[in-house]
């Protein structure tokens, strides 16, 4: 089978990070099952993998690349233009979906001449991706939750997809934030860089940030318990003056470590495998109280303890399979009790690696794509898609939204 994965904006080179790295395993362990795999990605890129070619997007080119695949993948709310073209094309079209709730929290967005205008736009190039995809893939159990009932509310669910399959396992695939075998080995051979009791391995600036862990690290090193941390990401230009102020107001010259640029996705393992836990720290909100953050995937692939705030999903997950500790951002000797017990060797963490151990294998892409190989192997197209309810709803949205066939204005 041909697929072409399309990546948008997320590059697949040195610089690999969240969306574009899960497109990249996606794209490895799909390739080792035998596709024939196209990946298009937004500059050029030196990677290489068996059954893996890598083209840059062009305009030119894009619809050539879709028009002579059987399946299309793309990343959340990708170019519309791409959608319609496989919808048009009779490819079979997956979509990551994720609803445009983090958009709201980006600085361009709140900078826009007219904020709801442009999130209208991003909230119906979403009701577009709904519309079209075949397959979904999801991220999180709360994410299926609210893309079953966003399905519901555009008109796809009914009685042809229940008649199928009561738990929708045509539709919905849950592949959660874990990693692929491939990236499991390059990890185990890399070689430990320089040690840091924690890292805070980042996240999207405009909702996590590592400020609250600066009086907690004060209140160990005044305890008699100094840990060091590393930032894995340099903070923005805008906020880097006030996280080296803070830090340092703290007294913490000489524990926390600020990079000056971006680490490299291959000098990660290293990094990662030097720290003896990770904090993942954010900013309350219904992206944080929603989704499972993608930097979850460092703490099963490295075998990584957790200390994370208590806003939402990603905490339940941690609480769920014990696999570190969730704590109260504000209440700073909770936070540093909990950043002790991930990082010391002591009864707590040994328990948190021990859960790591049990339940690490249920995170591989390997384990996780079931419904996806079903659905490929069908090579069917949703039950509901073609019928003249979903056709007369599609025209419905292009009438109200005619620039939906036009390039979307990118808010990434």
């Amino acid at each position: 089978m041909k697929i072409t994965v399309f990546c948008g904006p997320y590059p697949v080179d040195e610089h690999l990070g969240g969306t574009g790295l899960r497109m990249w395993e996606l794209a490895q362990v799909l390739a080792a099952d035998g596709a024939d795999i196209t990946l298009v990605v937004p500059r050029p890129s030196t990677f290489s993998w068996p059954g893996i070619t890598i083209t840059t997007f062009v305009e030119d080119t894009w619809p050539e690349l879709i028009a002579s695949a059987d399946a299309v993948i793309t990343t959340d709310l990708p170019d519309t233009r791409l959608l319609l073209h496989a919808y048009h094309c009779g490819a079979l079209t997956i979509v990551e979906n994720a609803p445009p709730i983090e958009h709201l929290h980006y600085a361009e967005l709140r900078s826009a001449p007219d904020p709801q205008a442009l999130y209208d736009e991003l909230a119906d190039r979403y009701r577009l991706q709904l519309l079209v995809a075949d397959h979904l893939l999801v991220r999180s159990p709360p994410e299926r939750a609210s893309t079953l009932g966003a399905l519901v509310a555009t008109g796809r669910l009914g009685w042809l997809h229940h008649r199928q399959s009561p738990a929708m396992t045509h539709l919905l695939t849950l592949l959660p934030v874990g990693f692929n075998q491939p990236s499991a080995e390059h990890a185990a051979a890399a070689a430990p860089g320089h040690p840091a009791d924690l890292v805070w391995n980042g996240g999207i600036w405009d909702y996590c940030e590592p400020s609250p862990l600066w009086p907690a690290l004060a209140l160990l090193r005044d305890g008699g318990h100094p840990l060091s941390l590393r930032l894995l990401y340099p903070p923005p230009p805008a906020a880097r003056d006030a996280i080296t102020t803070a830090a340092r107001e703290h007294g913490l010259d000489g524990l926390v470590e600020i990079p000056d640029a971006p680490v490299t996705h291959h000098q990660r393992d290293g990094l990662l495998l030097s720290a003896r836990a990770i904090a993942c720290t954010g900013r309350d909100g219904a992206e944080t109280q929603t989704c499972h953050r993608l930097r979850l995937r460092d703490a099963f692939l490295y075998r990584l303890p957790v200390v994370i705030d208590h806003y939402g999903a990603s905490a339940d997950l941690v609480a769920q399979h014990r696999i570190g500790t969730v704590a109260d951002p504000s209440d700073t000797a909770a936070l540093a009790a909990a950043l002790a017990a991930a990082a010391c060797d002591e009864i707590p963490r040994s328990g948190y690696l021990a859960a790591l151990d049990a339940v690490r294998g249920r995170f591989t892409f390997e384990a996780s794509l079931a419904g996806l190989r079903e659905f490929l192997a069908a090579a069917r197209h949703a039950p509901d898609i073609g019928t003249r309810r979903h056709k007369e709803a599609l025209a419905d949205l292009l009438t109200r939204r005619p620039l939906l066939a036009d390039a979307p204005t990118h808010l990434l």
